[in-house]
């Protein structure tokens, strides 16, 4: 089967506009509505598709959780959570490093994102580390790749991303990240360890049970978040989206009520941002779907089905395509692109042609692309932590590139050990 030629030609020409430097939505748009004039289609089309893609009662899920993860930072649990930590990893060889890691652990069950994270606590785990003598590119290292935990964790953003548009439960996704994330965090740990060994980091003093005891008590109220979520899930007692309104009304009791430090204007800044953030990726995620309509029409999915069904036979090999592709893609474009155009186009074959878990492929589809945030061109989280350190680019990318070994080492494991991201949804009856 062959494609439109000039479909092709303009998908080609839309990556091309946003490594240039295209603002991603309007890339998409310019380019559909140069596909439906070409063709002679009514623009009212353009309008229709973009107004439909976000008529879903699961893309509410998205600012929700997005205000939720804000919410969380403005309250000021980051220090809560970094103490915490301190005292239950901190005299592991490695320290600090197993600290950040296990911080990330477990901001992840409540931020769901990458750059929430890095934002959320980046600049404190970056301060106390190098405070205590550990070398910055480390430091920007452990701190970066930690952050990956952050889209697998439910709640995540880019898996209700996934799940919409694979049509994925989006519950059994996150049920399916579980034990991947944690996966991740013993991969990381496992390399904090050997480099704190071979350089000598310090490590802290053992606080006592009772300073364990009492920081855990200061961080406890954040620390259920992610079981409130997950057990109410897999318990079936809410959907994903009704999930994120209870994040909200917890955030909101956290900060309001019990730490007292959300104030009035902290507040509507959050609202503001939430605001600003969600208007600005569902506008993406409008242009997307409006794109993948217009790749569909032209046939690309299908051409796309049968090159990769006579050409591949093995899911393994399948499977090593997608993860090489993906990385690269996630590299050179914003990651909820190759996630709204991709995942329509794979999820279908992967099942249908190859038996793969749909869950099981999600799962992997969505870190795989992931991993991207810290990858030049396009790596937002790399000019976070820029921003962070005032280093240059180039040297933030240098310090997480050896990290990229144990996330890719997880990568391979969770693709080829089908089991580690199946086990949790199949026993909640996904």
């Amino acid at each position: 089967m062959t494609a439109d030629p000039f479909t092709v030609t303009l998908i080609f020409a839309s990556i091309i506009f946003i490594i240039m430097g295209f603002p991603i939505a309007y890339a998409m748009i310019l380019c559909s509505m140069i596909y439906i004039v070409f063709n002679d289609l009514p623009l009212s089309l353009l309008v229709h598709e973009l107004g439909l893609s976000l008529n879903s009662f699961t893309m509410i899920a998205i600012p929700l959780f997005m205000f939720a993860g804000k919410l969380m930072t403005a309250s000021g649990i980051s220090d809560r959570i970094f103490d915490f930590t301190g005292n239950l990893v901190g005299r592991v060889p490695g320290g600090l490093g197993h600290v950040n890691v296990t911080s990330s652990l477990v901001f992840a069950g409540m931020s769901g994102s990458t750059l929430a994270d890095v934002a959320g606590l980046g600049e404190i785990e970056y301060k106390a580390m190098t405070r205590k003598g550990y070398d910055p590119d480390f430091t920007i290292g452990v701190t970066l790749s930690s952050a990956a935990i952050g889209p697998i964790l439910p709640p995540s953003l880019p898996m209700v991303l996934y799940g919409v548009a694979a049509g994925t439960s989006i519950s059994g996704l996150f049920l399916g990240g579980i034990l991947p994330g944690l996966l991740i965090a013993f991969s990381l740990m496992v390399y904090v360890f050997f480099v704190g060994l071979a350089r000598g980091y310090r490590v802290d003093v053992w606080a006592g049970w009772r300073a364990l005891w009492v920081s855990f008590l200061r961080a406890a109220p954040p620390l259920f978040t992610p079981f409130i979520i997950v057990g109410g899930m897999a318990l079936g007692w809410f959907s994903p989206t009704e999930a994120a309104t209870v994040a909200v009304l917890w955030a909101l009791f956290i900060s309001a009520v019990v730490y007292r430090t959300l104030t009035a204007p902290a507040f509507v800044e959050v609202l503001y941002d939430v605001a600003l953030s969600s208007s600005r990726l569902l506008f993406i995620v409008a242009t997307a779907f409006l794109f993948g309509w217009v790749s569909t029409f032209g046939e690309v999915p299908q051409m796309l089905a049968a090159a990769i069904e006579g050409n591949i036979t093995s899911p393994v090999v399948f499977l090593l395509v997608c993860i090489v592709v993906n990385l690269i893609l996630g590299a050179v474009l914003e990651n909820a692109i190759p996630l709204l155009i991709l995942a329509p186009m794979l999820a279908p074959i992967a099942e249908a042609t190859y038996g793969l878990d749909p869950i099981h492929f999600g799962v992997v589809m969505v870190f795989n692309i992931m991993i991207g945030q810290f990858t030049p061109p396009i790596g937002l989280s790399l000019f976070v932590m820029r921003d962070i350190t005032g280093f240059s680019l180039g040297r933030v990318f240098m310090a997480v590139l050896p990290f990229l070994g144990p996330l890719i080492i997880s990568l391979l494991i969770m693709a080829f050990v089908p089991s580690i991201v199946t086990a949790i949804p199949r026993a909640a009856g996904f």
